[in-house]
């Protein structure tokens, strides 16, 4: 677990499947992620209750939590890990809207930066932004991220950055 003084971070739990399930079958989330169609159940369930190790899988999903009471408010994902090229991609997302624009993404992003950092040794880190995301672009460029070109991603244009540590 990886804490700070207002939010957490964690692994998933079993008990995570219903919020997952609601989290990731928001349309409004999609547009980030690629996803094209609502997960089963059944689906969600089997990554929940997956092998949580981004070693092995190359990814990882931490659950960001309030400390004072522990309530789940979104997820911050590591993807493409390159143990051997020491980098790493980052998303987050603060999925109970009320929880947004108070603090909480900036010191979940913190927390995985030093982790990226001091347990994968990782030396780049990198995000793909939506455009129009400029809440998320001010969120990565004030941690350090810098903006290095535009790209198209899952067919939108998106902001490529990176954090070199």
């Amino acid at each position: 677990m990886l804490k700070s003084n207002n939010i957490f971070l964690r692994t998933l739990h079993s008990s995570d499947a219903e919020v997952m399930l609601k989290w990731e079958n928001n349309p409004k989330n999609w547009e980030v992620s690629g996803t094209k169609e609502a997960f089963t159940k059944e689906e969600i369930n089997a990554f929940v209750n997956g092998v949580h190790d981004i070693k092995e899988n190359q990814q990882i999903r931490y659950v960001i939590c309030l400390n004072d009471t522990e309530k789940s408010i979104g997820t911050i994902d590591l993807f493409e890990y390159e143990a051997k090229n020491q980098k790493t991609g980052i998303g987050i997302l603060i999925a109970e809207t009320e929880y947004r624009k108070k603090g909480y993404a900036s010191e979940a992003l913190k927390l995985i930066i030093d982790y990226c950092r001091n347990e994968l040794n990782a030396v780049n880190l990198f995000c793909n932004i939506t455009k129009d995301n400029t809440t998320s672009i001010r969120l990565f460029e004030k941690c350090g991220f810098q903006f290095i070109e535009e790209r198209i991603l899952f067919k939108n244009e998106v902001n490529y950055y990176e954090l070199k540590m």
